[in-house]
Parts: C-alpha cells; sequence; structure tokens
C-alpha cells in the first residue's frame, strides 16, 4: 500500500524524537496508532458494505446473464452453419437434377420421343428462325 521502508521509518522516528521530545513520543504514537486502526476499521466497513451492495444487486446477475449470452451466440453460429450446409446441399441437387435433365435431353433421338423428325427441338428452332427471316424480309419491302 504505502512504499516507506526501514530507512523512512528509522528518519521519522528521529524526527519525531527531535520535534516530540523524548517525554511526549509514547503519548504521540499511542494517538498514531490508535488513529491508524480507526482508518483501517472505516475502510474494512466500507469495503465489506460494498461488496454487500453489489452482492445484492442485478450485478450478481451479469456472470450469469453473460453465460446465456455466450450460449445463444453459439447456438446462432451452429444453426448459421447448419443453414448454410443445408443450402449447400439442396443447390448440389438442384444442379444434379438439372444436369439429369440436359444430359436426358442430349441423350433423346426423335425415335425415342414419337414426334417427326421435323418436330424436333433442333428443327423447330431452325424452322422459327427462317419464318423470322422470312417475315422480316417481308415487312422491309
Amino acid at each position: 500500500m504505502l512504499d516507506i521502508g526501514f530507512f523512512e521509518l528509522l528518519v521519522v522516528g528521529v524526527v519525531l524524537i527531535i520535534v516530540m521530545g523524548p517525554e511526549r513520543l509514547p503519548e504521540v504514537a499511542q494517538k498514531a496508532a490508535f488513529l491508524i486502526r480507526k482508518a483501517r476499521q472505516g475502510m474494512f466497513r466500507l469495503r465489506s458494505e460494498m461488496q454487500s451492495e453489489i452482492q445484492g444487486t442485478p450485478f450478481a446477475d451479469l456472470e450469469k446473464a453473460k453465460q446465456e449470452m455466450a450460449d445463444l451466440k453459439n447456438d446462432l453460429r451452429q444453426f448459421g452453419r447448419e443453414l448454410a450446409d443445408s443450402a449447400e446441399n439442396k443447390t448440389n441437387e438442384i444442379a444434379e437434377t438439372a444436369s439429369e435433365i440436359v444430359s436426358d435431353e442430349k441423350n433423346e433421338t426423335p425415335e425415342m420421343t414419337g414426334k417427326p423428325l421435323e418436330e424436333t427441338p433442333s428443327k423447330k428452332s431452325s424452322n422459327l428462325n427462317s419464318d423470322l427471316n422470312s417475315g422480316l424480309k417481308k415487312g422491309q419491302d
């Protein structure tokens, strides 16, 4: 608390003997000890009252609330991870399904669909392109 060493105490003692004199020194020392004891008791009472006030107030519940917040934070992180994993799995499923559909359309031949050759999607698009081109030419005339 106070950084007073032996040498400092010796100097204070010598100064007290010179100032107070040897006959009044025991009386002054006794009063000083009494005042120091009273100050320590007052500090101890103050400290104990403050501790009891802190324990009796909502501050005691702060540690519990802090732990609950940490648990909630961990739960939210876990939920976020699970949600991201679920979204990634669904995205992968959709991509697989789309690639299966595309590969099925590529492997599909006119004989398999039962449609005449001119009605296949590639024939339809070429027919549409030729119809569009002829319509544009007519519009320019």
